[in-house]
């Protein structure tokens, strides 16, 4: 399990480096995060600066290792293939044409 409990949070790549291992995550709902992180699907996302909200989240993940094995092969199967430099690219590359009108 990776703990993130961060106030402000542009991306969160180490989650994602941590999703791709398999590993569920548990983090703050702040910044970028939820663009990689599902709740509930990938991981568990907690307020900020609410020590007992994560303690919960890292608690339940604790216990109930059947969960955190599916949201670990939720993150590896669904969100990092979202991630992948070829994916990125080609979302890139529409955006731009899409702006640009080409």
């Amino acid at each position: 399990m990776t703990v993130l409990p961060s106030e402000y949070e542009a991306f969160g790549l180490v989650l994602l480096e941590s999703l791709a291992a398999g590993t569920p995550v548990v983090a703050s709902r702040v910044g970028g995060i939820p663009e990689v992180v599902e709740d509930g699907k990938a991981g568990l996302l907690v307020p900020p600066k609410s020590p007992t909200a994560l303690a919960e989240a890292i608690g339940r993940l604790w216990v109930d290792r059947d969960l955190a094995r599916r949201l670990g092969k939720y993150g590896r199967d669904h969100v990092v293939p979202r991630f992948q430099w070829d994916a990125l690219a080609g979302r890139l590359d529409a955006l731009y044409r899409e702006v640009t009108g080409r």
